[in-house]
């Protein structure tokens, strides 16, 4: 990155992105100690990719990782703008195919921090924050069904919820947790919902951090001055033994960039 040191990570006149490297850390002992990274070839010509999500381990065995492309600097993009999730048969050693999951033609949307979960039904649910690149503003957030392991999946479908970074957990009963940046109200927001066969049903949602807070997000036309300006975000979940939800994510607090966690028991 060194030709665009002042630049910042995207372009503001193409929405491309800074060039960068997929790299791969492992720990053995609850993190506190790594490997060296690991540079990873990826399956497909991005050129770029946002890389900011959870690997996802299949009963197969498979881990598949979801990511987004996205252009490079100057704004070409020859696989299109997609979610796809790259694929590992050997534990992240290899990457060498990936599956489709959401895109449209004529790129016209972006499918940033994009999840996959398996349910317990066996069907993968994929979710992804979608940003209209033709009309330079954010969808509801999406969401789309596989039943054949990744293979197909179901047309794209609104979660209903506005928001961005949007983080699913399955709960133990089949119910959904969602946490995510909230887009027509401040703060971090939980959601629950559940699925009505491949209808998503929202049924509550409750404010974690920042509903009083203001100026935390941008809202420009210009996708690449509001990353700029953004204050919290890219919520992580995890289930603890006694089944509280633990989670964490970044924010920008009288000028000190920190991490927050919480913890939710859902009843």
């Amino acid at each position: 990155r060194r030709e665009l040191l002042d630049d910042g990570l995207s372009n503001p006149e193409t929405m491309g992105f800074a060039p960068g490297e997929t790299l791969l850390l492992r720990s053995e002992d609850y993190g506190k100690t790594w490997t060296d990274p690991e540079v990873l070839t990826p399956p497909l010509v991005g050129p770029e990719f946002e890389l900011c999500c959870p690997i996802t381990v299949l009963p197969d065995g498979r881990w598949i990782w979801p990511t987004s492309t996205w252009f490079d600097w100057a704004g070409n993009c020859p696989s299109g703008l997609r979610m796809i999730a790259w694929i590992s048969e050997d534990e992240g050693k290899t990457w060498p195919t990936y599956m489709d999951v959401m895109h449209e033609d004529g790129n016209g949307a972006f499918f940033w921090e994009s999840k996959i979960v398996a349910l317990n039904d066996g069907r993968l649910l994929a979710v992804a924050w979608a940003y209209d690149n033709e009309k330079k503003a954010d969808r509801e957030n999406q969401y789309t069904l596989s039943s054949d392991s990744g293979k197909t999946w179901t047309p794209l479908a609104s979660t209903g919820l506005q928001g961005q970074t949007l983080t699913p957990i399955l709960l133990e009963d089949g119910r959904i947790l969602s946490v995510y940046r909230r887009m027509d109200q401040p703060g971090l927001w939980a959601n629950l919902s559940h699925l009505e066969g491949d209808t998503w049903v929202n049924s509550g949602a409750t404010p974690i951090w920042g509903q009083q807070a203001a100026k935390l997000t941008g809202e420009t036309d210009n996708m690449s001055d509001n990353f700029a300006v953004l204050r919290f975000g890219a919520p992580t979940l995890t289930r603890r033994d006694d089944g509280t939800i633990y989670g964490a994510f970044w924010g920008y607090e009288d000028c000190v960039s920190v991490l927050r966690w919480f913890t939710m028991l859902v009843p």
